[in-house]
């Protein structure tokens, strides 16, 4: 089977791919502490209306859609808290549970969202959202077959579902099957044309393929000539072609001063080049 550190290569694209690594999985005692959220209420007005309405009315559909204006703006504490309480008011309903499991996911603990992801399935069977959280954290979890047949579902109850079609491509991907890669990952864009983690996971199956100029062309109608020279080097990295990582992390840098995750990049490749032997190969066999 093919590979090329699939896991890093997904980690670390700008604009990346749809699923993510785990981190170790230690359940925290309660949501962390409540960071942020009294600004964030004077700066998005988005935020600031979800709060009017709740405070007029604290139903269900107040607490879904005031957890939701919190993830919008990344505070995702004050998004659990509106979850749960959101479950305790109507269990039944699937969309309660969703972002449950989806916070879990995003917070690095899959495995705690996992109990979630599958009550709003059974909540709400005819969902193609709940269908593909449940897939990406079973992903994540290292369940890919099992994961492929929930975004089939939601694929099945919408054929429009682009990100599932993306996620498809990218479950592929972490199987090392490039040729399904590469055709779920067209299927998606041709639903959406502008989904740009759909073009990188496009461009890593032509770079793990050994077409590294194919690649570079699709990272650079996804992001730009800084974002295809970052993605570059990442796959070269990952390639452990530590010398040329280090020149187009440079490239990427020069191009786009903003960028300072290059510039630490290159640092890093820069060390490693120096002091680590270097790969030819694009990937191993197993």
């Amino acid at each position: 089977m093919k590979h090329a550190c699939l896991g890093l290569l997904a980690a670390t694209l700008l604009a990346g791919c749809a699923s993510v690594p785990s981190r170790a999985q230690t359940r925290p005692a309660a949501p962390p502490t409540p960071v942020g959220a009294e600004t964030a209420e004077r700066w998005s007005a988005d935020l600031a209306a979800a709060l009017a309405s709740y405070t007029s009315a604290p139903t269900y559909a107040g607490e879904i859609g005031l957890a939701g204006a919190y993830v919008r703006v990344g505070i995702l504490d004050q998004a659990h808290e509106r979850f749960a309480a959101a479950a305790r008011l109507d269990p039944a309903d699937g969309a309660a549970w969703d972002g449950l499991a989806r916070i879990w996911r995003d917070w690095g603990f899959p495995a705690y969202g996992l109990g979630d992801a599958y009550r709003a399935v059974s909540a709400a069977p005819d969902s193609p959202a709940v269908h593909n959280t449940l897939g990406t954290i079973l992903q994540v979890l290292g369940k890919g077959r099992d994961a492929r047949s929930r975004f089939a579902r939601a694929l099945a109850l919408d054929p429009g579902a682009a990100y599932a079609r993306n996620n498809l491509c990218y479950s592929w991907l972490m199987e090392g099957a490039t040729g399904a890669a590469a055709v779920e990952c067209g299927a998606a864009l041709e639903l959406d044309p502008g989904l740009r983690a759909a073009r990188n996971n496009l461009a890593l199956t032509r770079a793990i393929d050994g077409d590294l100029a194919g690649a570079v062309g699709i990272f650079e109608a996804a992001g730009g000539e800084a974002a295809a020279q970052y993605n570059l080097g990442i796959v070269y990295l990952a390639q452990r072609r530590y010398s040329a990582a280090a020149d187009a992390f440079d490239r990427a840098g020069a191009l786009q001063p903003s960028l300072t995750r290059a510039r630490a990049r290159a640092d890093l490749a820069h060390r490693q080049a120096a002091a680590a032997p270097e790969s030819g190969g694009s990937h191993e066999r197993r």
